[in-house]
């Protein structure tokens, strides 16, 4: 599948065995920094190589990529994105992080069940981050609206209607 990426967790890290590994997961900042205070525990796997080539080139924010579907293993979820895709590839998912700021805070409930698959949820003290893959017209459920997905559209990827 095609992922184009919008937005990513705000934890990143690195394999500790040496292994040419980048991960990227959702994080709250805690009293150590940011942390992922995990609610759903997951992540977006790299080649380190192609996210230094990626970074190098044009960043990531609006590049596509060949993608393993969203598995889960033992609790935890996973998405590997294993290839740049070429330019003008049309993206049937988009990788995005949100924040409690968008519609407020998020729980089971708050995901188009069709349209929106979550990689994972940070959440401590009021503060949460989502890293979501979500297709266009998703939509979000949150303690203060509704946010519909218009991906790359030129007011925001997201439109809240506020309760």
């Amino acid at each position: 599948m095609i992922v184009e990426i919008l937005s990513m967790g705000s934890c990143w890290r690195e394999s500790s065995d040496h292994r040419p590994l980048v991960w990227n997961t959702s994080g709250v900042a805690d009293l150590r920094g940011t942390s992922p205070r995990s609610k759903v525990r997951g992540q977006v796997r790299f080649h380190a190589r192609l996210l230094n080539e990626a970074l190098g080139t044009t960043g990531l924010r609006n590049s596509a990529w060949h993608a393993s579907a969203v598995s889960e293993r033992l609790g935890f979820r996973g998405l590997a994105l294993e290839r740049r895709a070429a330019h003008m590839s049309a993206s049937e998912w988009f990788l995005a992080s949100v924040t409690e700021r968008l519609a407020g805070t998020l729980d089971d409930t708050s995901f188009d069940p069709e349209n929106v698959q979550l990689i994972s949820l940070s959440n401590w003290r009021g503060a949460q981050e989502a890293l979501i893959l979500a297709r266009r017209t998703a939509w979000l459920r949150g303690g203060m609206g509704t946010a519909i997905f218009t991906p790359n559209a030129p007011d925001g990827d997201w439109t809240v209607r506020s309760w």
